[in-house]
């Protein structure tokens, strides 16, 4: 059985070689990255780095495994009908996780990184509208309602970026508020 210190020293390990794996690719691209230059970064030994992932493109896989996951139960936890007043509830909570996951967000929005993550990220907020808006704006006729869900998630996506992209300064309660404005606004123009 594992002690309480071993847990421990795993996930530091493996936050080392995520934070080190961000900053690599912000260098260069994921193919061009060894596990020796990972190891070497982050000061751990190869078969440290074996214990837990097979390759590269393995951590890489988990890392965005892990967000993808995340942002789901995220999105299950804030059903319309517990959004009464709007998505402010949900978006405090993405913002919140996208800061403490600062360097998942970096790897995900990073210059050397495949944009189909980003894509596929924009897919899933956009499954969560389209569930959800029917019950949130009823007054929006249907193609209004696809065209507002179009264009706040392209510029959630594109919040949420530039947010990364500047050292994410403000708070994340500040973002999220950002966020519901734009959508409200949004909201009341195509109803």
């Amino acid at each position: 059985m594992n002690s309480p210190a071993d847990d421990r020293r795993v996930r530091k390990t493996k936050k080392a070689l995520r934070q080190g794996l961000v900053q690599l690719l912000q260098e260069k691209k994921l193919k061009d990255i060894t596990v020796r230059e990972l190891t070497d970064a982050v000061d751990l030994h190869r078969g440290t780095f074996y214990v837990h992932y097979r390759d590269i493109y393995d951590l890489y896989d988990k890392m965005w495994q892990e967000a993808n996951q995340a942002i789901r139960d995220i999105f299950r936890q804030y059903p319309p009908e517990e959004l009464p007043g709007g998505p402010a509830p949900l978006f405090r909570a993405i913002m919140e996780y996208a800061w403490e996951n600062r360097d998942l967000c970096q790897m995900l929005f990073g210059p050397n990184v495949d944009q189909s993550l980003v894509q596929e990220l924009s897919g899933i907020a956009g499954e969560k509208c389209a569930q959800d808006w029917a019950v949130l704006y009823p007054n929006i006729a249907l193609p209004y309602r696809d065209y507002l869900q179009v264009y706040v998630v392209g510029g959630c996506m594109g919040v949420l970026r530039r947010w990364v992209d500047t050292g994410m300064r403000e708070p994340p309660k500040e973002m999220a508020a950002l966020l519901e404005g734009i959508t409200k606004s949004a909201a009341k123009v195509a109803g």
